[in-house]
């Protein structure tokens, strides 16, 4: 038995063959490929000598296949069918997949971009799930190595090449117990918070990765004035509950803030404009560009994220 180097192998003569055998005309075969009788000549020649063959035979009713040839008909058809096949650019099916889609994300960025696309997702998605996988200071990595699909972040440098879609501006609030002896200081609400007053109440800090402040601080320092920073913690929701239970003052970017404050009995109040607003963004890889459920997915997120920021423009109109 003599072996074939595949990469000399011309797979468009198997085509040819296919349709030789399915027609058995030289003529037909070349109308169905849109060829001319010559050129299906000339592969039918390739052909017999590749496979050592006569394979198309006259006869007195046209051509017939030999023996070898029509034993060739059934695996041809399941061999260029899985050709096919591996060629077809894989689709996607929301309702029929279980894919569990990972994103990398810290709560702030859970909190402003999943409640706008829940509902949606388990619509049209039953039996797939979303992960949300801590953000970490090796997140670039673990996207890169394809272990999470999307990561939300800040318009801050990220390490590596990346595709990115910004989502919105965002800005800082202030939040306070309703009740809160601060209110009283203050006329009506609508105007930011006095840097005097802001500095004169204990603060919880926010610090996704610790440190000693954040750019708040930075911005008071630069003023020559500082905060009394009375707790830090991790998480934007447990920043929140502990305010609603204390006098102490949080500060955090505005859509956790909305979605929070309801929930808690919160007053939202216009913060210091001591920091420039930031863009807000999607991550991915290049390698998932084009992968169909992640551009599902990344649809979904812009698509949530365009009718929240319309609805709460209609919010604040009313």
């Amino acid at each position: 038995m003599r072996s074939t180097d595949l990469a000399k192998v011309d797979l468009n003569l198997l085509v040819v063959l296919r349709t030789l055998l399915e027609t058995r005309s030289v003529t037909r075969t070349a109308e169905r490929l849109g060829s001319s009788q010559p050129a299906v000549s000339r592969s039918l020649a390739k052909l017999r000598h590749l496979l050592d063959d006569r394979l198309m035979v006259k006869s007195a009713s046209g051509m017939m296949p030999t023996l070898r040839a029509e034993a060739m008909l059934e695996p041809l058809a399941s061999l260029l069918g899985s050709v096919e096949t591996f060629l077809l650019k894989p689709e996607f099916e929301p309702a029929g997949t279980d894919r569990v889609f990972r994103i990398a994300t810290t709560d702030y960025g859970a909190l402003a971009i999943l409640p706008n696309i829940a509902a949606r997702f388990a619509r049209e998605a039953p039996n797939a799930s979303i992960q949300i996988v801590s953000f970490s200071r090796d997140v670039s990595r673990t996207l890169a190595e394809g272990q999470i699909d999307l990561v939300l972040y800040s318009d801050n440098p990220v390490p590596g090449s990346f595709r990115t879609r910004e989502l919105f501006r965002e800005s800082f609030v202030s939040l306070v117990r309703r009740g809160h002896p601060l209110l009283d200081q203050i006329r009506g609400g609508k105007d930011a918070l006095p840097l005097k007053i802001f500095t004169a109440w204990p603060h919880i800090l926010v610090s996704v990765f610790g440190g000693q402040g954040g750019p708040i601080d930075t911005a008071l320092a630069e003023r020559g004035l500082k905060r009394h920073v009375a707790l830090q913690v991790p998480y934007f929701a447990t920043a929140a509950v502990i305010t609603a239970a204390s006098d102490f003052l949080v500060t955090m970017p505005s859509r956790a803030a909305h979605q929070l404050a309801p929930r808690l009995g919160l007053t939202i109040l216009k913060a210091p404009a001591l920091v420039k607003p930031w863009g807000y963004r999607l991550l991915w890889h290049e390698r998932s560009h084009g992968d169909p459920g992640a551009v599902w997915l990344r649809r979904l997120v812009i698509e949530g994220v365009r009718s929240a920021r319309a609805g709460l423009a209609d919010s604040q109109a009313q």
